[in-house]
């Protein structure tokens, strides 16, 4: 029941503007201290929640991989599945809607590239894979740069991967063949890459390797965009149980918000017949 001593405006619009952000409705409503203390309050612990995530606990979609290696490598559109936590974290409002930008382009997007159609100069890290004189194959973890150039004459890229082993020895492949690449959005800020190497200073004829390994993705296309569940293990592997709390602090802020969204569309709950006498009444007794 809205108590009419509080002029609420109009609780549709009250009500709407505390869902895009949180205290916006109840200044709107000029209850500008309980304005700050929403919002502050609210926003403090989804972006203190965040940043213990490293940016990552809001996701609205869950990926599962079909018969690809991962999920990145998938060609067709893999199976989603809702986020529960994000029903939660939705109630945030503007901060939380970045989630359902990026399903949509997820959704629109092609899986697994093997065509370029721009660029690639960046740092990576992975796995090269090799057979050595005796036959056997080798795994080394090697980081260092990746530069690959579309559409050179009648190859459908060139490029060069240039490495630097542990005792600070670099190494020059060329990319060969069987590029492929992760999806370009997806919930993770590396992407997936794969490629058949050759190591023409080995000998005459090359010695031939395979390159497993990621190079960064761009925070618009990675920013809480769907994830599969292999990005989550990594999450909890690296940050253990500091993921967890991340996540919870998100999912009470929405929760919270909630509460804010439902004081400034229908007003504070206050008891009837309890209030104090005024002066007047008081006198007359």
């Amino acid at each position: 029941m809205r108590d009419p001593r509080i002029p609420l405006k109009s609780s549709l619009v009250a009500g709407l503007l505390a869902f895009l952000f949180p205290g916006a409705g109840h200044w709107y409503q000029g209850r500008r201290f309980k304005a700050t203390i929403y919002s502050v309050g609210i926003m403090t612990l989804f972006v203190w929640g965040m940043i213990l995530g490293n940016w990552q606990p809001v996701y609205s979609e869950l990926v599962y991989r079909g018969r690809a290696d991962t999920a990145q490598l998938e060609f067709n559109h893999p199976q989603l599945k809702m986020s529960f936590g994000y029903a939660a974290q939705f109630l945030v409002g503007a901060p939380a809607l970045p989630s359902l930008v990026q399903d949509f382009r997820f959704r629109n997007a092609t899986g697994k590239q093997e065509i370029l159609d721009s660029e690639i100069n960046s740092d990576f890290s992975g796995i090269i894979e090799s057979r050595g004189d005796d036959g056997e194959l080798r795994k080394e973890l090697v980081a260092g740069r990746i530069v690959i150039i579309p559409a050179v004459a009648d190859q459908p890229f060139a490029g060069t991967l240039t490495v630097v082993d542990k005792d600070g020895i670099e190494t020059e492949y060329e990319v060969e063949s069987n590029l492929r690449l992760g999806r370009a959005i997806f919930g993770s800020p590396r992407r997936e890459i794969r490629c058949d190497l050759v190591d023409k200073a080995a000998d005459e004829t090359g010695s031939d390797a395979s390159l497993q390994g990621t190079i960064p993705r761009s925070f618009q296309d990675w920013f809480q965009a769907p994830r599969d569940t292999h990005e989550l293990d990594q999450l909890h592997g690296d940050l253990n149980r500091r993921f967890d709390i991340a996540s919870v602090f998100t999912w009470i802020a929405g929760l919270l918000n909630l509460l804010a969204i439902w004081d400034a569309a229908d007003g504070p709950a206050y008891a009837y017949g309890d209030e104090k006498p005024e002066k007047e009444e008081e006198e007359e007794d």
